[in-house]
């Protein structure tokens, strides 16, 4: 788990932050969440998928085929996608929330990034007049709407549960080793979405769920690109190693590969 720090004025007066210039950081993010507004981008081109943890379901960007990899990024820390989910685009900030006071969202960096420092050339918190600087405050306003877009998937999932329109996702992927199964993930139930009746697709419509419904279903073909990163990753790494091969940690004995307990 990442150490965050709140930003405070009596702390970082004089402290300085750089930009990250690579998303290594996010190369054992095997799922990503994904803000409302975002999925109509993201499904062009990465597939989304469903998790459930404690019995709550998030809306996913699918980024690896077992755990804690991530195939979109290579080995420079380039993204290779088309598409950044807005959750590694302000990093290594987060907003947080603050449970002394009323859980009010706090802004926070995370202190392992790397990217703290107090060199007059980085891109300072404060300003001389004490007040933030506007990259911060532009970082706020950004994580602002990307909560409230999470806030939105939350909601939309809770409404897609009730309606019993989850399924699990029974995922096959070729792989040069052979076929791979990938468990734990949920997709929307097409079959049960086509029984609903008139009154309750209106009101999936009316809540805002349909958009996602349709952008989860078309982006499953996407998964055929994720193999290809996969494949061209192991490739990549067996140049390296010429004895290494695609290392699935994690499956179990029977093939099957699970985004359970991430």
């Amino acid at each position: 788990m990442a150490k965050l720090r709140a930003i405070n004025k009596s702390e970082f007066a004089k402290k300085s932050w750089q930009r990250t210039q690579n998303y290594l950081y996010s190369g054992k993010d095997a799922a990503c969440p994904l803000s409302a507004p975002e999925i109509p981008r993201a499904m062009m081109s990465m597939p989304i998928a469903f998790l459930c943890t404690d019995e709550e379901y998030s809306i996913v960007a699918v980024q690896g085929l077992q755990p804690e990899t991530n195939f979109y990024v290579n080995a420079d820390g380039k993204w290779q996608g088309a598409y950044i989910p807005a959750a590694y685009r302000a990093y290594p900030f987060v907003l947080a929330k603050n449970e002394a006071e009323d859980e009010q969202m706090i802004l926070c960096i995370n202190e392992e990034s790397g990217l703290l420092t107090e060199d007059d050339s980085a891109v300072p918190f404060f300003g001389e007049d004490g007040e933030l600087s506007p990259a911060v405050s532009e970082i706020i306003e950004f994580l602002s709407k990307v909560n409230a877009g999470l806030q939105t998937s939350a909601r939309l999932c809770k409404t897609l549960l009730e309606h019993e329109l989850f399924k699990p996702w029974k995922l096959e992927v070729q792989l040069e080793e052979g076929t791979k199964r990938v468990g734990g993930l949920f997709c929307i139930d097409e079959a049960a979405l086509n029984t609903l009746s008139d009154e309750t697709f209106v009101e999936l419509r009316q809540s805002g769920a349909l958009p996602i419904i349709y952008c989860q279903l078309l982006s499953m073909q996407r998964i055929s690109e994720l193999a290809q990163f996969a494949q061209a990753k192991s490739k990549a790494e067996s140049m390296l190693t010429p004895s290494k091969e695609l290392n699935f940690d994690g499956v179990n004995m029977d093939g099957n590969i699970s985004f359970e307990n991430l």
